[in-house]
């Protein structure tokens, strides 16, 4: 019988787990017990990348869920992609006949922690998550989005919405946009709330942790 609260799927980018109805956190752990238990083939090891529905669980939830699948199954989490109920997407509207992939090399697992690529506009409602890296946006975060990121977080579009970059503490993580005009910008447990009806300015910008332990925005030139 098929597992009703998560799957696993293989995709060309890898193992996704879907988690698809609106449930607790205890019960996506006891649904992944029950599906992992009854697997034949070990994925120790694998890199994995979360896909759910709009859902309650909070970012410590979704913190928590990392540590649970790597302390209990050694699986590295890529990423996170919270998706609105009504999106289209192309991984939760996938058909289910794909195979799994056995466990990555071990020199390749280490480089699909660095960095997820979002190649989609991150609309109202949504949340994109990586908590073992930074995010890359190919478009725009609207307001009532949200990005969240170990790492950095680079919008190529413009950032209308929540970004919080380094998610772990780090506080050398930058946020990075083509036009960055957020509602609430966040770097480790610094925030920074722009005014409101701020404009763009015309020019990339990057945010980062000034001297004075406060958020600084500054037009960007290079790294």
């Amino acid at each position: 019988m098929e597992n009703a609260v998560v799957k696993l799927r293989g995709y060309k980018d890898g193992l996704h787990l879907i988690i698809r109805p609106k449930v607790s956190l205890i019960d996506i752990q006891n649904a992944i017990k029950e599906l992992i238990s009854g697997m034949n083939q070990p994925l120790s090891g694998t890199s994995v990348h979360i896909d759910m529905s709009t859902s309650p669980l909070t970012s410590d939830d979704l913190r928590n869920l990392e540590t649970h699948l790597s302390d209990n199954y050694n699986l590295v989490v890529s990423g996170f992609n919270v998706l609105d109920e009504n999106d289209e997407s192309p991984i939760l509207a996938a058909p289910a006949a794909h195979s799994i992939p056995q466990g990555l090399p071990a020199d390749n697992q280490q480089d699909y922690g660095h960095a997820q690529i979002v190649r989609q506009t991150i609309r109202s409602g949504q949340t994109t998550s990586c908590l073992t890296g930074s995010v890359i946006i190919y478009g725009d975060v609207n307001p009532g989005g949200e990005v969240i990121a170990s790492g950095d977080v680079i919008v190529l579009g413009a950032l209308r919405g929540n970004a919080h970059a380094g998610a772990h503490g780090k506080l050398t993580s930058v946020i990075m946009a083509m036009e960055l005009v957020p509602l609430q910008l966040q770097i480790g447990s610094y925030v920074n709330r722009p005014p409101l009806g701020q404009k763009p300015r015309g020019y990339p910008e990057i945010a980062r942790v000034g001297a004075e332990d406060i958020i600084i925005v500054e037009e960007f030139i290079k790294f």
